[in-house]
């Protein structure tokens, strides 16, 4: 080889490694943003992740609190339902004594009217 031939080959050679090193340069930048986008989207995973399980301690907090004012709802109405029973049962008995006296009320005035009673009728 002569020493043109060799001075070419050492230009080109260091040519292409200008280019190499210039494209090296390139894909680092490349992978910087990329390990950067990278972190951001793993922050970001990270965070949806804390706000999910936020979220569902706050739903099974909010499940536990209604179904406790459920059961405690449940336990009123149960209450309240053998209190209403009591009274219709001692409503029905009052009424029972009630209509009996009316039944004797009636047949007393009927006897009074048709002048079948002990006592004559007042005016």
């Amino acid at each position: 080889m002569t020493g043109e031939e060799m001075e070419r080959a050492i230009e080109f050679l260091l040519q292409s490694q200008a280019k190499n090193d210039a494209q090296i340069g390139l894909v680092a930048d490349q992978v910087g943003d990329l390990t950067h986008r990278v972190d951001e989207l793993t922050r970001q995973v990270t965070e949806t992740h804390r706000l999910m399980q936020l979220h569902a301690e706050t739903q099974t907090e909010f499940i536990q609190v209604v179904t406790r004012s459920l059961d405690a709802l449940t336990n009123v109405i149960a209450r309240v339902n053998a209190k209403v029973d009591a009274t219709d049962a001692r409503v029905s008995a009052r009424a029972d004594a009630t209509d009996a006296r009316l039944d004797r009320l009636a047949a007393t005035v009927e006897r009074i009217i048709t002048g079948r009673g002990d006592q004559p009728p007042a005016l």
